[in-house]
């Protein structure tokens, strides 16, 4: 069933309510539901979540609040869900993959004059690993982006990426390569090719919108707990 916000409805003109309804097939109770479960979140997670929780949460992650900016390739694997093995020769490949960008690194280096300084063996070590690893990602991943090397474009800390990604991104200088990143999309191997700086924010200007990602992320939480408490029959005919 679709979670419907608060404001999605509130803003409806009266007159469409019951195509609203209809197009995200509740009945007038459901939404009465929603709403009513809605509300009784966001006061349960405001009585839990302090001032100073909101506070340290700013303080403790300035890339979130300031609009720094990324530029990440990937290369993904996806295993079928569930599947242990599955995921865990994925991952195997991915670290086979690092390896073999290193080595295809370190291979082209050493071509390179005995004379060469220090400025033009990074310069040449920064492209061969962007082409090493644009190369693997059109060979392998399972991604759209594996069309332009992985390429994934910029993307600020949060509210674009999954968290486990985002995270491992921002993590990593530019030039670097992660070791395997888990998601709910499958494995990862990504690389850094770029960062934007972003301006220190004012705490007082912000902390609802600190507030409000606090909320999320317990929500996530809670969610993550009942995912792994749940206990699924399938009874056969």
């Amino acid at each position: 069933m679709t979670s419907v916000g608060l404001a999605e409805i509130v803003l409806q003109p009266l007159q469409t309510l019951d195509k609203a309804l209809a197009k995200l097939g509740l009945t007038e109770d459901e939404l009465r539901g929603q709403l009513t479960a809605e509300m009784r979140w966001e006061k349960y997670a405001n009585e839990q979540i302090t001032e100073k929780d909101v506070k340290e949460v700013f303080d403790k992650n300035p890339e979130i609040f300031d609009g720094s900016m990324v530029r990440a390739r990937h290369i993904l694997l996806t295993p079928p869900a569930g599947d242990a093995a599955a995921a865990e020769q994925a991952k195997q490949q991915l670290e086979r993959d690092k390896q073999q960008i290193e080595n295809e690194v370190a291979q082209g280096l050493a071509k390179l004059p005995a004379t060469a300084d220090a400025i033009t063996k990074e310069r040449e070590r920064a492209k061969l690993l962007l082409d090493v690893f644009a190369a693997l990602a059109k060979k392998q991943s399972a991604c759209p982006s594996k069309e332009q090397g992985g390429d994934m474009g910029w993307f600020p800390r949060a509210g674009s990426m999954v968290e486990p990604f985002a995270k491992a991104a921002f993590a990593l200088k530019v030039g670097e390569v992660s070791d395997v990143v888990t998601t709910d999309y499958g494995v990862h191997l990504l690389k850094v090719t770029d960062r934007k700086p972003g301006q220190p924010s004012d705490y007082a200007k912000i902390k609802d919108e600190v507030r409000e990602l606090c909320i999320e992320e317990m929500r996530l939480a809670k969610l993550a707990e009942q995912r792994k408490a749940a206990h699924i029959e399938i009874n056969l005919p």
